[in-house]
């Protein structure tokens, strides 16, 4: 009995221990903010975020998924068909919700990025959740958009992970994943340090029209994949992430590859497009059919940008990953 009264204190202070993990705090781009428990209802948009959410095991704790409605989103998402049959039925907006949209979830947590969801101009902002009592985790990378921030990197997708793993109290799991990563990048980025030459390589987002062409400055993730798979940005002095420029200075740059990454379109759309343009015939990934192509989450900071990162190496630099 006197053995009883120790050991039973001990396993119910044992099976507390996860709530032993609050109150927690995690910067949301110049914001602190505080969670006193887990997110009892959160909500989450864009196709990006939700596989990230998918990724790490949380789906089924979230009452609402914006931005994959339509099936060219829904469709480029990966994962157990559980939790993509969850995400299906609990889809809020076909693109970004609105406030209204958001709340009508009633959520305490909202995971979404400044364009991405985020937008004053659509009045749905942190602030004005706030006042409903929702929580917001801002995507790490659009924080550009509001201000500085660190320069975009492997970290940058890093930090969303971590923060998840705190903010659901699964930090082992978010650890295990960011360790997983980083020794495949390494992995990589050992092989692409060897290249003789590096490639010019253009981001290529609404690449289906005569009019201007949205591409990637130095601070989109995009731009941190292709320059660790041995590559040149083709636009590395913008000092901005998704930016929107005329087809003349993609003629004057002629890049060797294209990264096609289009949302909204279906990616061979947008190929035949770049391949019977008059004015695009004579650059040399056209010319050479030179064309890699990414989904939204592959590009896009998310849990699957190592992924996109292997493949992208590998179709850039053959020569660096022969068996």
């Amino acid at each position: 009995m006197t053995l009883l009264r120790v050991i039973l204190p001990l396993l119910l202070l044992c099976a507390a221990g996860p709530a032993l993990a609050y109150p927690v705090a995690v910067a949301a781009c110049n914001d602190a903010v505080r969670f006193d428990h887990a997110p009892l209802r959160p909500v989450v948009n864009d196709s990006n975020m939700v596989q990230t959410v998918i990724d790490m095991g949380l789906t089924s704790r979230f009452v609402g998924f914006g931005s994959v409605k339509r099936p060219l989103d829904m469709n480029i998402l990966k994962g157990p068909p559980a939790a993509l049959g969850w995400v299906k039925a609990h889809q809020i907006a076909d693109r970004y919700p609105s406030t209204e949209q958001v709340l009508g979830a009633n959520p305490d947590f909202y995971f979404a990025g400044w364009n991405f969801g985020l937008g004053a101009q659509t009045g749905v902002t942190p602030e004005a959740l706030g006042q409903f009592g929702v929580k917001t985790y801002v995507l790490n990378e659009s924080c550009i958009r509001i201000g500085k921030r660190a320069p975009v990197s492997m970290e940058t997708m890093y930090a969303d992970v971590r923060a998840l793993g705190r903010i659901f109290n699964v930090e082992p799991r978010a650890e295990a994943m960011i360790a997983g990563f980083k020794t495949r990048v390494a992995v990589v980025t050992a092989r692409t340090s060897k290249a003789k030459t590096r490639p010019k390589v253009m981001y290529c987002g609404t690449c289906d029209s005569d009019g201007p062409v949205l591409v990637i400055g130095a601070e989109g993730m995009p731009a941190a994949l292709i320059t660790l798979a041995g590559g040149t940005n083709l636009y590395p002095e913008i000092a901005d992430s998704y930016v929107r420029v005329g087809w003349e200075t993609v003629i004057a740059r002629d890049p060797d590859w294209i990264l096609l990454a289009p949302s909204g379109i279906p990616a061979d759309q947008a190929i035949r497009y770049l391949t019977t343009a008059p004015a695009l015939k004579n650059l040399t990934a056209v010319k050479k059919r030179q064309f890699i192509v990414m989904t939204y989450p592959e590009r896009s900071p998310s849990t699957r940008n190592v992924e996109a990162l292997e493949r992208l190496a590998r179709t850039i630099h053959p020569e660096l990953f022969k068996p």
